[in-house]
């Protein structure tokens, strides 16, 4: 059992690491996206739309073949589908988070790491056991 509780920390230690990575590079092709069809087109709506959706697509590769390592048989699209649920619900509780802590203590950039925190432990979480689970 002991053995079994260690090979499940050590699992959660890389794939906390292995998310905190791929959220990286999940936002730097949002950013690199972003920037790009701003230059090219100059509306800004339309380049955060393509940029997130870019690193939300990302985002969901990266965590399904590199951070949980699933090879489940379910549907990419229903997968996918439940993903971007998931971190709607995070994104979510990152806004009401910031709001709410930002009206108790006056500090937006405080407010905003508190709110980042919880949004990617949402994140996290959700695709952990819900969509990921083994």
């Amino acid at each position: 059992m002991f053995l079994r509780l260690k090979k499940n920390s050590q699992e959660n230690k890389h794939q906390i690491f292995r998310f905190i990575i791929s959220g990286l590079i999940a936002t730097s092709i949002n950013f690199l996206a972003y920037n790009s069809f701003y230059f090219i087109f100059k509306n800004i709506i339309f380049a955060s739309l393509i940029g997130y959706s870019a690193g939300l697509f990302i985002s969901f590769v990266l965590s399904k073949i590199w951070v949980f390592r699933d090879d489940s048989k379910k549907s990419i699209v229903k997968s996918f589908f439940i993903f971007c649920l998931i971190y709607f619900l995070g994104g979510l509780e990152m806004s009401l988070i910031i709001i709410f802590l930002n009206q108790l203590i006056s500090d937006h950039n405080v407010s905003w790491l508190f709110g980042a925190f919880i949004g990617a432990l949402n994140n996290f979480l959700g695709s952990k056991y819900l969509l990921f689970k083994k």
